[in-house]
């Protein structure tokens, strides 16, 4: 829901920003803000609901011949050996930088822009925790269903 919430301003702002601009000669730029705000935070937090949905990316090419069994340890194996350690290393890297972010409340790097550019930020680290959330506890579940 908060996904089409941003995807909506980014939407509506991006069109009120093309009509202004083109047909009254005239932008503003906290319009040009709130969109790009909007787009950083629908991207971020996209990757954790594709996760939840199963559409993220994979090379499908092989798994259609595959068993489900195949697949689901394949899946397994990717999240463990490749999702976890990079998200995990992403929340790592980031926490320093929205860090500051806070720390200084840091605004728009445009004169006049809209403040509030460290809650953007923040999906930073919002992003890789809900996927390193995501994926343990998927693969706790698994775990436990195998031995249960």
């Amino acid at each position: 829901m908060l996904c089409m919430g941003f995807a909506a301003i980014v939407f509506f702002g991006q069109l009120a920003m093309v009509l202004m601009r083109y047909l009254l000669g005239f932008g503003l730029l906290e319009i040009q803000d709130a969109v790009n705000y909007a787009f950083a935070a629908l991207v971020a937090l996209s990757v954790a609901v594709s996760f939840d949905a199963d559409k993220h990316v994979r090379v499908d090419v092989f798994r259609q011949n595959w068993s489900e069994r195949t697949n689901r340890r394949i899946d397994w194996l990717g999240d463990l050996l490749l999702a976890l350690p990079v998200f995990a290393i992403m929340l790592w890297t980031a926490f320093p930088l929205v860090k500051s972010s806070w720390a200084i409340l840091e605004g728009s790097p445009e004169t006049g822009g809209l403040p509030g550019l460290f809650l953007v930020k923040t999906c930073l680290v919002i992003l890789p925790a809900l996927v390193v959330i995501y994926i343990l506890q998927k693969l706790f579940g698994a775990m436990r269903r195998k031995f249960s």
